[in-house]
């Protein structure tokens, strides 16, 4: 890689120590020709006004924020953004690519996967493994609806089998305001055919749309 040819790569993770090693392992494969931003949250990294030519995105982050939310608003500040996830439940992963991410690479995956990830990610080209495309085809005919921050942060609270009470309370609303959060939640899961009539169906599309981890998954 010449100078001509330097990368600039952003990476937004909430573990350090990964930070750290990830920037390591890809300066060993990319060469001295590469730079490397790191940050905790998208807001984070956007406050640091760095040119990236890529950006490295975790699903999965402390700050709770929105996965399809976080693709959204670094692709509109004009990022390219690969899903860098340990995340292997297809609808979250699809989910992230549909909000306009163009590839995804496991972290589990070798690191020239991600290295050819980043340089295509660069050039403007999608970087997708059949699998990969294929479930994105599949969660295009499968909807989600649109929830607000609050509607989504009391359907997390609700569905981990929290009482009415304590979700007002995390939320520091009303239980009569908590309840309307959830009684909009059903209705817009009603509205798109996937109907919410108790706790566990709560937690089923919960899961199902990638807002909560699957059983047996941190």
């Amino acid at each position: 890689m010449s100078e001509d040819d330097r990368c600039t790569v952003g990476a937004i993770d909430d573990h350090p120590a990964l930070l750290h090693g990830l920037e390591a392992v890809l300066r060993g494969v990319m060469g001295v020709c590469f730079d490397f931003v790191a940050a905790a949250t998208v807001p984070d990294f956007l406050a640091q006004r760095r040119h990236c030519d890529v950006v490295l995105l975790d699903l999965s982050l402390d700050d709770n924020s929105s996965p399809p939310e976080n693709v959204r608003t670094l692709v509109a500040a004009g990022y390219p953004v690969i899903l860098y996830t340990q995340e292997h439940q297809q609808r979250p992963v699809a989910r992230g690519l549909l909000a306009g991410a163009s590839g995804v690479v496991l972290k589990n995956q070798p690191i020239e996967d991600l290295a050819a990830a980043i340089q295509q990610a660069a050039r403007g080209e999608p970087y997708l493994s059949p699998d990969w495309a294929a479930a994105l085809e599949s969660e295009a005919q499968f909807h989600a609806p649109l929830l607000s921050p609050r509607e989504l942060e009391a359907l997390q609270l609700y569905a981990t089998g929290m009482p009415l009470k304590s979700v007002a309370r995390i939320m520091g609303v009303t239980q009569d305001t908590a309840r309307m959060y959830l009684l909009r939640v059903r209705s817009k899961y009603g509205q798109i055919g996937r109907g919410v009539t108790s706790r566990t169906d709560y937690y089923i599309r919960a899961v199902e749309d990638g807002h909560l981890p699957a059983p047996g998954q941190a």
